[in-house]
């Protein structure tokens, strides 16, 4: 969907619509500028997780969740799944 007052066969902005063309221009630029925001956050973001260590282990030697069991929880094995996924589909 265009703009009111931009005819989308030209590209042309039409005459007498200069205050829908400048309000859409000053869109544009913002959302431009998150975008470029944004662009920037993710470098950072890969950059920093290229930096990091390659590990599998926490930093601090502790997690917020414990596993270590393989069986325990709520999907561990197909018969809690296979269970769960008829109580889903109702029988």
């Amino acid at each position: 969907k265009y703009p009111e007052g931009f005819d989308p066969e030209t590209q042309e902005w039409k005459e007498g619509f200069e205050s829908q063309r400048e309000k859409w221009e000053l869109e544009y630029a913002a959302a431009q500028e998150r975008w470029e925001a944004h662009k920037k956050q993710v470098a950072a973001s890969a950059a920093e997780i290229a930096a990091a260590p390659a590990s599998d282990a926490p930093a601090s030697g502790s997690s917020s969740f414990s596993s270590d069991s393989a069986s325990t929880g709520a999907l561990a094995d197909d018969e809690a799944l296979a269970a769960l996924k008829a109580q889903l589909e109702g029988n």
